[in-house]
Order: structure tokens, then C-alpha cells, then sequence
């Protein structure tokens, strides 16, 4: 009899509480309004006490009979169909799952509040549906629908929620391309970075951008001709803006597509925007390979300022002396091998590229009276050739050396010391070839 006392109070307790609350819409007819406050009350007992199959009946007569009593019979569903979801297997459990994002629906329906519940429907569907084939399509939808709507307002996990829900879609034979995919992760990215922006946590951003990264390689394989065909045409149409730059570069990156036109001219727009060493670099690397040698020397002077860093600087210098080189400009490109042999000692093949200059010397710098002074370039080179530990270039340019008759027959000796005249103006000592 106590506790039959107790409860009753409890229940009288309960409704006094409610009915004194805004907000509630209880049925006028009083029999159905006293009704509805037992349901209310029980279904919220039977929550509490975690008994989620004996909530399920008093629930389910508040959602038929009232459906626009107040938005926590929706809330508190929720809680209960996805509980009992978790402990049924096959026709039921997706019953109840599909209940679960149903009650957002009639929320919806009910009480408005449509960002809201939009934003907390994606999560709560991703959460039912993940693993259902049945339900990708709809579960994409829905969460596009969201992140369309509430944008960086939503939850974060929402975002790669959504890359998930879209992987999951397009692997199972949904139509969405490569391109489609692209332009959803960009869309996501920049949802990441407003979110940083609002101040966000930038560990739980760098999180998603972790996950959202993983489930965009597990979705699109690039393709250079995707780059090529689509990415890069649509980047000139609409006016060579950098976030489709820099969104080209990555993929081109990613891909292993840095050989095309598409690449560097995307990365010249990126590297005007937003400088960097590396991306310079690599602009003047293919620039070279490509053999428009004036934008590799541009672009790697350009490196040259982005970066304190000797190693760096010394392989720069390094490439500008090979480019000075090619275009024939043999006293500019000594001297960028000297500058790398400042930055870094270690690099020996810079006096390879110095004795290569003088090595290929001779004809521009033979005086023609003078056999011995004419063949001392080959003596320069060696010395050169020396310095850097080339012995297969050594032996090259020893067999130039003048031979034995040539220094009788002009009156030197082996020791003595000759000007290198030209541009080299080095002076060596006197050796012969074998």
C-alpha cells in the first residue's frame, strides 16, 4: 500500500510539474489530458531506470495520440529506439533504427526548429545507418542536406560523417564521379576552416581534417587526366581562383600528375598567392625539365629568399649554376658553384660543374700561339675534377694534357706555372698526359 501511495504521489508530483511548464500542449479533453501526464510520467521513469523496451508502449501512445505535446517525446525517443536497436538483430532492429530518424523528422514536422534538428538528424542517422547498404543513398542525402543548410554551425563530426557517407555511397554503386567526390571534400575543407576560424578547437579540427582526408583517398583514386580534362579547364573558366589552385596542386601531388602544363600553371598561381620554398622549387625543377630555362631561374632565385636553410640553399645553387650552364653563361654559372660550396663544403659536385666549364673551354679560350697555355684549361679542369673526387672525369681530362714534345718545344718544364687566360684566368702548374 506504501508503495502504491508513493508512486501515485510521484505521478501527482510529475503532472503539478508539467502543467505548471511552458511549452507543453496538453489535450484539452481532461480524461485524455490525465492520460497523456501518466504516459509522460512513465515512459520518463522507465527511461531513467534504463528499461527501454517497458518505455517503448507509453511512448508510442504519446507519439500517435499527442505528437505535439513537446519536442522531449521526440528527444527521448530517440534515446530509446537507438537502445533497443543495439540489443535486436535483422527486420526489427531496422525498424527501430529507421524509427530513429523518423522521430527527427516529426520533430521537424511538429516544432520546426529545422537547422537544429536537420544538423542533429545527420548525426543521429549516420549512427543507425552506417553500416546499412540499404540506407547510403539517404544517408548521404540527409547529410548533405545538413551540411548545405547548417554549414560550419553543425557538429564537426557531421563533416566526415559526411566524406564517409559519401565513400559509402559511391563504393556501393552510387552515381556520384570522381569530380563530385572533389568537389565535396573541398566543400567540407572549407567548412573546417570556418569552423577554425569561429574558434574551433584546433586539435578536434586537425582530427576531422585527419578522418576527412583518409575517407576522400579511400573514395577517389586521381587521376592526371581528371586534372587535366576537368579540374584545370574548369580553373581557367572561372578565373584562375586560388583555392582551385591549391586544390590542383594537392591532387596533383597526391596523384604523382606534377609533369603536366596543369600542374605548374596552378602552382605559379598558388606561389603568387601564397610563396613557399618548395612549391618554388619544384615550379623551377619542372620548369627546367621542361627546358624553359629562364621561369627555373626565376623560380629558383625566388627559392633562394624563401629559406635560411644552407643544405637548401647550397642544392639551389647547385641547379642555377647547371642552368647558367645550359644558357652558356660560364662565369655566372662558377659562380653560383662557389655559392653552393659556401653554403655547404660538402658538395664536391660542384667543382665537377666548375671543371665541366672549363673542360668545354678550350675552343673559346685557345690563343693558338701557344700549345701548352692553350691545353692548361685541361690542367684546370683536372685540378678541378680533383677537388671533387671525379676520377672518371680526371682521367678525360688528363689525355689533354700537353704531351712531353709540347713543353720542350715551347721551353716550359713540369712544375712551372701557366695563366689560364679567357674568362677562367686560373693559374695551375704544368703537367703532361701519360
Amino acid at each position: 500500500m506504501k508503495k502504491i501511495l508513493l508512486t501515485l504521489a510521484v505521478l501527482i508530483g510529475v503532472q503539478a510539474s508539467m502543467l505548471g511548464q511552458s511549452g507543453w500542449n496538453w489535450p484539452e479533453d481532461p480524461e485524455k489530458k490525465a492520460k497523456a501526464v501518466e504516459k509522460n510520467a512513465l515512459y520518463s521513469d522507465m527511461l531513467t531506470a534504463e528499461k527501454y523496451e517497458a518505455a517503448k508502449p507509453p511512448l508510442e501512445w504519446l507519439l500517435k495520440e499527442t505528437p505535439d505535446l513537446n519536442p522531449s517525446i521526440y528527444i527521448q525517443g530517440v534515446k530509446i529506439y537507438e537502445n533497443l536497436a543495439q540489443t535486436t538483430t535483422g527486420k526489427e532492429q531496422e525498424n527501430l533504427q529507421d524509427s530513429v530518424v523518423l522521430l527527427y523528422d516529426l520533430r521537424m514536422k511538429y516544432f520546426n526548429d529545422v537547422e537544429n534538428v536537420t544538423n542533429r538528424k545527420a548525426a543521429g542517422a549516420y549512427d543507425v545507418w552506417k553500416e546499412r547498404k540499404d540506407r547510403y543513398k539517404d544517408l548521404y542525402e540527409i547529410h548533405k542536406e545538413a551540411i548545405e543548410m547548417v554549414g560550419a554551425k553543425g557538429f564537426i563530426s557531421n563533416t566526415f560523417h559526411y566524406m564517409d557517407a559519401v565513400r559509402r555511397y559511391k563504393l556501393t554503386g552510387g552515381p556520384l564521379t570522381d569530380v563530385d567526390v572533389i568537389e565535396i571534400y573541398d566543400q567540407v575543407q572549407e567548412i573546417l576552416d570556418e569552423m577554425l576560424a569561429n574558434g574551433e578547437n584546433e586539435q578536434n579540427i586537425q582530427r576531422a581534417r585527419d578522418y576527412v582526408e583518409k575517407l576522400f583517398n579511400a573514395s577517389v583514386t586521381i587521376d592526371c587526366n581528371i586534372i587535366d580534362e576537368k579540374l584545370y579547364p574548369k580553373f581557367i573558366e572561372d578565373g584562375k581562383k586560388l583555392e582551385d589552385a591549391e586544390r590542383i596542386v594537392k591532387f596533383a601531388l597526391a596523384g604523382g600528375c606534377t609533369g603536366s602544363d596543369s600542374f605548374l600553371g596552378a602552382a605559379k598561381v598558388v606561389h603568387k598567392n601564397v610563396p613557399e620554398f618548395g612549391l618554388a622549387r619544384m615550379i623551377a625543377l619542372r620548369s627546367k625539365a621542361n627546358d624553359n630555362l629562364n621561369d627555373a631561374k626565376t623560380y629558383f632565385e625566388e627559392a633562394l629568399k624563401l629559406t635560411e636553410d644552407n643544405i637548401k640553399k647550397a642544392d639551389v645553387h647547385i641547379e642555377l649554376a647547371d642552368i647558367a650552364s645550359k644558357m652558356g653563361n660560364k662565369t655566372q654559372a662558377r659562380s653560383y658553384a662557389y655559392d653552393a660550396l659556401d653554403e655547404d663544403p660538402s658538395r664536391k659536385e660542384a667543382y665537377a660543374i666548375i671543371g665541366d666549364l672549363y673542360l668545354n673551354s678550350f675552343t673559346e679560350c685557345k690563343g693558338g700561339n701557344d700549345v701548352v697555355k692553350d691545353r692548361a684549361v685541361y690542367i684546370a679542369a683536372y685540378e678541378m675534377y680533383q677537388k671533387g673526387g671525379a676520377t672518371t672525369r680526371m682521367a678525360v681530362a688528363k689525355e689533354q694534357f700537353p704531351s712531353n714534345e709540347d713543353i720542350f718545344n715551347y721551353d716550359y718544364e713540369i712544375g712551372d706555372e701557366v695563366k689560364v687566360g679567357c674568362w677562367i684566368g686560373e693559374t695551375v702548374t704544368v703537367k703532361i698526359r701519360d
